[in-house]
């Protein structure tokens, strides 16, 4: 199948398609109601006649198999109707999917693939590292500074009265409801000025101290994640900060597990390094989580080369360390892996891949957009479940 202009079209043409018969999925709960009204009304008149049949009752009896037999006749009818519906869908959904199937067979193209989701995950991945190290970094100011966990309730707090605020403008009319409105603007300037100054004071104490908290991550965390509060109504930040750092931690391991199930997909050595780092300190994970990894890559063996040594997927440090000794002992020319992935680049395509040429453009049609964007959801979607029951798995064990 040649990827160019012609096909990709074709492509959206029949997704177009297949979204317009989707939106037949409400027909489709609606005449699985039906069925089971239907099928409810049958065993009723079932349970009707039977008791007929008891008293005698040759009259209600008849009257009962009536019902059965209409009711039986409505089932048929709709269920041929839902029948029709389904394979309409189906049969769109087969041409779309189709144009993935074809792709697939050539060679070159899910190698291509796979190296974009390499790419992806490794780049997130450094996110949730460089976003969980925020995270740890703020909690640990405000466990050991009172004063600077005072700043950030204040922050907080702004920011909850200022999203009340917002939304009471909504409904609002520019010209019925001035006053009000200029009352509202009023509280806004002044929260504003609150929230800011709060932050003034936090950020000036990480200056001082060299203290390396972002600015943007802080106010992005405040606007954006919700805060628990006690009963009494005060903000606890400690709790909801070693939540989030719980939450990134899930979220680190989960893109660790997604890049495990790639073909040939490594951890770049970059996030192999601070994940070494992050895990010092802590200790090895359990072996629920360890079995969630894929079976170890198997490199070729020569005379003049020791077995490589095996090491468990979350010793990133020795797995780091072995692999630059055996870069070393080959006097290999090649650029690192971070190189290859270019993690720093906002392009999903790896600066220098071994994937065919035929598909290094392949990324700027829509089919394979959309297979790449549905491929990465689905793996990171099922790590992420995997990792959850794993943790689970090991809570319980420790009981």
């Amino acid at each position: 199948m040649e990827l160019n202009e012609k096909l990709d079209q074709k492509y959206n043409d029949d997704k177009k398609a297949y979204q317009k018969t989707q939106r037949l999925s409400q027909n489709i709960k609606d005449l699985e109601q039906q069925l089971k009204m239907l099928t409810r009304a049958i065993e009723d008149a079932e349970i009707k006649q039977m008791r007929a049949k008891e008293d005698g009752d040759t009259s209600l009896e008849k009257e009962a198999q009536a019902e059965i037999e209409a009711k039986g006749e409505e089932i048929k009818k709709v269920q041929a109707k839902l029948d029709k519906i389904k394979e309409v869908i189906e049969k769109n959904k087969s041409k779309v999917d189709g144009y993935i199937e074809e792709l697939k067979k050539e060679p070159g193209f899910e190698e291509h693939v796979n190296s974009i989701l390499e790419k992806r995950y490794n780049r997130q991945l450094a996110k949730a590292l460089k976003e969980e190290q925020q995270v740890n970094t703020i909690l640990d100011l405000c466990q050991n500074h009172p004063t600077l966990a005072n700043n950030l309730r204040g922050m907080v707090r702004a920011q909850e009265e200022l999203d009340k605020l917002n939304k009471e403008i909504e409904p609002l009319d520019p010209e019925k409801d001035k006053d009000k409105l200029d009352e509202i603007y009023d509280k806004i300037g002044k929260l504003v000025s609150k929230k800011n100054s709060n932050m003034h004071a936090f950020m000036e104490y990480c200056t001082k101290k060299d203290i390396s908290v972002d600015r943007e991550f802080l106010d992005r965390l405040i606007s954006e994640k919700g805060f628990a509060h006690d009963k009494q109504g005060n903000i606890n930040v400690e709790k909801t900060l070693k939540n989030m750092s719980k939450g990134y931690k899930k979220r680190i391991l989960a893109y660790q597990v997604a890049i495990n199930r790639i073909p040939n997909a490594k951890i770049s050595a970059r996030n192999e390094e601070e994940l070494g780092d992050s895990n010092e300190s802590e200790t090895q994970p359990t072996t629920r989580l360890d079995r969630l990894t894929s079976e170890p890559i198997q490199e070729t063996v020569t005379k003049a080369q020791p077995p490589v040594p095996k090491f468990k997927w979350y010793e990133f440090r020795k797995r780091f360390n072995a692999w630059r000794e055996r870069r070393k002992a080959e006097k290999e020319t090649e650029t690192e892996r971070d190189l290859d992935l270019n993690l720093d680049s906002d392009s999903d395509i790896p600066a220098e891949s071994s994937t065919s040429e035929k598909f290094r453009d392949s990324y700027k049609y829509d089919v394979v957009k959309d297979y790449v964007d549905k491929t990465e959801k689905e793996i990171y979607k099922e790590s992420l479940k995997d990792v959850k029951q794993a943790l689970k798995d090991d809570s319980e064990q420790e009981r």
